[in-house]
């Protein structure tokens, strides 16, 4: 089977069914010290109060002026909390966030994990999940517990992080992977997970979620954002846009109807066709075995109506609704 056919295929099956992806790396951090969680209180997006242990939500770090710094998922312990980071992302978060703690005496550090983690994802990943011996109730809720894998302890986490439906577990090593396969659970590519988060129009630190986003533009501020709480790191802008004005950008799906079939540079700049003022940036891409080019890009509001054309780098593309197919 070629690559185009195995992503088509796997593309499917996570639609109905389950895939997995093992990483060096789960996101983790963890926060400790006395009062972090009041300290977290104060830099956060999300109001953590009544986080209970084995809750979650899902939370932002911002610039002074509103701008994302950090996704992640805040996940409430007994003596310290849990946060998850994108794959890859621990390191960043941990830094980004400990130059706040120091004032108060505590601290973010990395997760370690020397046998890496494996995430769940697709559809059917609560079956896998609970074929594993994770408890179901907690994790569809987006909550986290620890437990057992073949007596070695493992922790499980009710988010993905990679923008599609899932469940990550940390503490076993590849010893889950017989019991996955006798499931007829496989592993699926990155570029299928990426088209499936595409598809959906899940926004991905590094690519919508820069330095020069508000999280309304990337249309997160809904789940990310308390507007209840006291303040917080660049709760100003936020709520001011929330009471007296509007996103200007707005993120959307594009579909590439002319040009190359390769992958673009990206960022890429887009304009009206026949137009050389910039009017958007398509920020992710991928190609998909039946419907082309496909990608999410943040776009002016007058750009964001579904059927509108832009163009960039000899390409053009046409704004879409999610799904994208």
């Amino acid at each position: 089977m070629n690559q185009e056919a195995r992503v088509a295929e796997e593309l499917d099956r996570l639609e109905t069914g389950a895939g997995f992806l093992r990483l060096a790396d789960a996101g983790l951090v963890r926060v400790t010290g006395a009062g972090h969680r009041d300290a977290l209180q104060r830099i956060l997006s999300q109001d953590l109060r009544t986080l209970v242990p084995g809750g979650s939500c899902l939370a932002l770090l911002l610039a002074p002026k509103g701008q994302f710094r950090a996704i992640m998922v805040v996940f409430g312990g007994a003596d310290a909390t849990l946060l998850m980071a994108p794959p890859g992302r621990a390191v960043e978060l941990a830094e980004a966030l400990r130059k706040y703690l120091l004032l108060s005496r505590c601290d973010a550090e990395p997760v370690p994990d020397d046998d890496g983690a494996t995430v769940l994802v697709g559809a059917g990943w609560a079956e896998a999940a609970a074929a594993l011996g994770a408890d179901i109730t907690v994790l569809s809720a987006g909550g986290w517990h620890s437990g057992a894998f073949e007596a070695r302890p493992v922790a499980w986490f009710g988010r993905s992080m990679l923008g599609v439906p899932g469940a990550l577990l940390v503490g076993a090593g590849e010893a889950v992977l017989d019991t996955l396969g006798a499931r007829g659970v496989r592993p699926v590519l990155p570029q299928s997970v990426e088209l499936a988060r595409i598809r959906r129009g899940s926004p991905a630190w590094g690519a919508e979620l820069t330095e020069t986003v508000l999280p309304a533009e990337a249309g997160i501020d809904g789940e990310t954002v308390s507007y209840s709480k006291g303040c917080y790191i660049g709760q100003e802008t936020i709520a001011r846009m929330k009471t007296y004005g509007h996103p200007t950008r707005a993120l959307v799906g594009v579909r590439q109807i002319h040009g190359e079939l390769g992958s673009p540079e990206l960022p890429l700049r887009l304009a009206p066709p026949g137009e050389d003022k910039a009017r958007g940036t398509l920020t992710s891409w991928g190609r998909h075995p039946d419907h082309g080019g496909v990608g999410l890009a943040l776009v002016r509001s007058a750009q964001s109506v579904a059927g509108t054309r832009l163009a960039g780098a000899g390409r053009k593309f046409e704004t879409a609704s999610f799904p994208l197919w």
